[in-house]
């Protein structure tokens, strides 16, 4: 068996600038840069104190490569590899994402809108490439 392909849904997005917000039941934060964060779960609201907090979920859709092969997949048009519970913003077939590997083997990816659609397409098709090869 190879890895599946699906979209999910991370619920709220913001951009946090500042120091590292704290991680909360439901919260995902994930680097942007030095002092800039991706949180899912969270409000602007929710970020008083930080320098910025900025509502972006329509920025994002989420495209989720999860079983035996994902990493194989990724290789294939991504030089950056992301340890265990890591993100790292970079490019996948030449599309800007944030790319989190929450387990061994399953990777998020969070990918602009306009982007989402050729982006699911070129991991279809490394998903066909690798079956193939198989």
């Amino acid at each position: 068996m190879t890895a599946v392909l699906a979209e999910v849904d991370l619920g709220a997005l913001v951009t946090v600038r500042g120091p590292r917000p704290a991680e909360a039941a439901g919260r995902l934060v994930l680097a942007l840069g030095p002092d800039e964060w991706l949180v899912a779960g969270a409000g602007e609201d929710d970020f008083p104190d930080a320098d910025a907090a900025v509502d972006v979920s329509a920025a994002y859709r989420c495209l989720e490569l999860a079983g035996p092969g994902a990493p194989a997949v990724l290789a294939q048009g991504c030089s950056v590899e992301v340890g265990v519970g890591e993100s790292a913003a970079t490019l996948l077939a030449r599309a800007g994402v944030v790319l989190h590997r929450p387990e061994e083997e399953r990777f998020r990816i969070l990918v602009r809108p306009s982007f989402a659609p050729y982006l699911r397409a070129w991991l279809e098709e490394a998903l066909t490439s690798l079956r193939a090869s198989r």
